[in-house]
C-alpha cells in the first residue's frame, strides 16, 4: 500500500517518505578519513599531511640527579622530586660504580699498593673526583682543584670554599695544623688543605674516609 500525500507530509518530518540515499553515507566516509576520490581531496589531504609534517614536538628536558659529597659517604639528590639517595661507605664497590657511572661516565681504575691503609683500589673522574675501596667496599672519596664548582656538599662546601664559610656551613671547631701536606684541616668527618691560614683561605683537597695522602 503507498502512503498518501497527507501521510508522507507527516512521515517526512521524521523520515522521509523517499527512497534511501547513498550520499549521505559517502560524505561521511570522506569526512573520517577514506580514500579521496577527487583530485580536489588529494591535493587537501597533501596540505593537512604538509602542515603536519612541520610540527615539532617540544623535547622533554632531562634533569639528572646530583650526587653530593657527604661525611658518612655519597648521596644523590633527585631533583624531580627532591628524594635523597644515600651512598654510604661499606656499599659494596659494583653496587657504588655502577650507580655513578651511569651518570658521570666511565671511571679510570687502578691500585695502590702503597696507601698507609693498606692497598686499595680507587676510581677517578676527570674532574677530580676519586673513590677509594678496600676489600671490595665503598671507603673513602676525595677532590682536588679540578673539582671546583664541580661536586660540593650538601651544604655547599667544596673546592674553593673559604675557612670562614667553612666553620659557618660545619659549625666551630675547625682544626688547622701545620703537616708536610700545608694548611690540613679537620672540620667533623672532613678532611682537607688550605691555601693559606687566613680566614679567606680557601680549600684545595679535600676528603672523607680512608685516604691515601701522603704524609
Amino acid at each position: 500500500m503507498k502512503p498518501t500525500a497527507a501521510l508522507c507530509a507527516i512521515m517526512g518530518m521524521v523520515a522521509g517518505c523517499s527512497a534511501p540515499s547513498d550520499e549521505p553515507a559517502i560524505a561521511e566516509s570522506r569526512s573520517i578519513g577514506q580514500a579521496p576520490n577527487s583530485a580536489e581531496d588529494i591535493e587537501t589531504n597533501m596540505n593537512v599531511a604538509a602542515s603536519t609534517e612541520n610540527v615539532v614536538t617540544p623535547a622533554v628536558a632531562r634533569v639528572e640527579p646530583r650526587l653530593a659529597l657527604d661525611p658518612e659517604g655519597l648521596r644523590w639528590f633527585m631533583p624531580q622530586n627532591g628524594s635523597a639517595r644515600p651512598l654510604p661507605f661499606g656499599s659494596e664497590q659494583a653496587e657504588v660504580l655502577n650507580s655513578i657511572e651511569r651518570v658521570r661516565g666511565k671511571a679510570a681504575m687502578g691500585t695502590n699498593v702503597d696507601c698507609g691503609a693498606g692497598p686499595v683500589q680507587y676510581a677517578s673522574w676527570a674532574d677530580g673526583l676519586s673513590l677509594v675501596f678496600r676489600d671490595g667496599k665503598f671507603s673513602g672519596w676525595g677532590i682536588d682543584s679540578r673539582a671546583r664548582r664541580a661536586i660540593v656538599t650538601a651544604d655547599g662546601i667544596g673546592i674553593g670554599t673559604t675557612r670562614a664559610e667553612l666553620e659557618d656551613a660545619i659549625g666551630p671547631p675547625v682544626v688547622v695544623r701545620q703537616s708536610s701536606l700545608g694548611n690540613e684541616f679537620t672540620a667533623g668527618d672532613y678532611h682537607g688543605l688550605f691555601g693559606g691560614t687566613q680566614a679567606n683561605a680557601r680549600i684545595t683537597d679535600m676528603w672523607a674516609g680512608v685516604s691515601c695522602v701522603a704524609r
